[in-house]
């Protein structure tokens, strides 16, 4: 699998890019291009990747917002309920239940 575009690499600014290896760390790179890509990144990504993978990742992941989960979801007709990130989080913890 090929190295990143060169416009994709301000996406991983937390990692060194040169040394990521996209066939090794699929899923990253997924979540990363379709959080914050643009057209010509997301043209790479659909490109490099299957249907079924990006799906996937869309359908598995919590690290898209509420915002992107939807769109994508739309996108490749998802139904809402199979999107992770657009479930309900888990809840909080209950109240104490000594009163005082």
């Amino acid at each position: 699998m090929p190295k990143l575009p060169d416009s994709a690499k301000r996406y991983f600014w937390d990692i060194d890019v040169e040394t990521l290896d996209v066939a090794a760390h699929p899923r990253y790179v997924i979540e990363r291009l379709l959080e914050y890509g643009d057209f010509p990144e997301l043209k790479w990504l659909f490109r490099e990747f299957s249907q079924d993978e990006i799906v996937d990742v869309i359908k598995r992941t919590r690290r898209l917002s509420r915002r992107r989960a939807s769109a994508w979801a739309n996108y490749f007709d998802i139904r809402r309920d199979e999107v992770q990130c657009l479930n309900k989080p888990y809840p909080s913890q209950p109240a104490a239940i000594w009163p005082y």
